[in-house]
């Protein structure tokens, strides 16, 4: 799953890559070669994966999640490009029972 967000153009963060298995894992390596992030969230992806298609925001119920995520993110770039300290990881993400997949 791969996510993009531009704040003075999108109203939400739009789902830009998604696949399962072998798809999945050129999505990382591909993220690899261009030096993106990879946060490994299990339960998010699997909520975006199974409540969204490509070129879609995200839905409202996954906005604070992905807002923890994007946060690291930004953490992380500021960390490496300037120094510091690298950002804790975020952990439980809150997924709306009505979002979460088995």
């Amino acid at each position: 799953m791969a996510l993009r967000y531009q704040q003075d153009q999108m109203g939400a963060p739009r789902v830009v890559a998604k696949g399962a298995d072998l798809l999945a894992g050129r999505i990382r390596a591909v993220a690899a070669e261009h030096k993106i992030p990879v946060l490994e969230a299990p339960p998010l992806a699997r909520a975006l994966f199974f409540n969204t298609e490509l070129d879609q925001e995200i839905p409202a119920g996954l906005y604070l999640a992905v807002a923890q995520v994007l946060a690291y993110v930004y953490q992380l770039k500021a960390a490496r490009t300037h120094g510091g300290n690298v950002p804790e990881k975020p952990s439980d993400l809150p997924i709306p029972d009505e979002l979460q997949h088995p």
